[in-house]
């Protein structure tokens, strides 16, 4: 099966705007909603990387994304570093999360499956992007990292996201995995902020 890839992802739309893709980890989880309203009011489209465990707690979550025209990618089943991981276990995380992923919105999965795929902390080895791409999964890493996860206050995710934003640049957030009401309180203040300097928001699938 052939494997997408985001390495030539656009840097800017046909007619000149900036792109960015703005990518959320660890979810569908409590906060996922308020990152879902915040994305809609400001009209734009980003990318979910979903563990399975919890779409299989909150299936209603992952449809309410896809049914907003976003994309979902497989984030692994447990989230456990992939670096170093024996082949017939990563094959079980990734295959579990796919399987929960289907169950639970697969009509809404363009051609019926998740297509990216992220692997949890970063962690990974050699063997992580082929096993990733014969499953068929591009897999995406980033290039702004604010450190949410870590709850350093709004200001500080927003002021680092400005500072270090380019055309095409993929930002690292977390809908899960802990509190992330500074998260949806950043993303409220930088989609205003980057669309005032001409970006527009697009998820990575539909660029590439």
């Amino acid at each position: 099966m052939a494997a997408l890839s985001v390495a030539g992802r656009p840097t800017h739309t046909q007619t000149g705007q900036p792109i960015a893709y703005f990518t959320f980890d660890d979810g569908p989880a409590a906060d996922t909603p308020g990152v879902l309203a915040a994305l809609a009011r400001h009209r734009a489209q980003a990318t979910f990387f979903i563990v399975g465990s919890r779409v299989q707690q909150l299936p209603e979550t992952v449809r309410s994304t896809l049914q907003a025209g976003h994309v979902v990618g497989n984030h692994s089943f447990t989230h456990p570093r992939l670096g170093g991981m024996p082949e017939p276990e990563f094959m079980v995380e990734m295959k579990q999360t796919a399987a929960a992923a289907a169950e639970a919105a697969g009509p809404l999965l363009p051609g019926g499956r998740m297509q990216l795929m992220r692997p949890p902390y970063g962690s990974h080895d050699e063997h992580t992007e082929p096993r990733a791409n014969s499953l068929g999964y591009a897999m995406v890493m980033w290039d702004i990292d604010p450190e949410d996860w870590s709850q350093p206050g709004t200001e500080a995710i927003v002021s680092q996201v400005l500072a270090e934003v380019r055309p095409g640049a993929i930002v690292l957030l977390h809908d899960g995995g802990g509190d992330r009401s500074q998260t949806v309180a950043a993303v409220e203040q930088l989609l205003p902020a980057l669309a005032a300097q001409g970006y527009v928001f697009h998820s990575l699938q539909q660029d590439i």
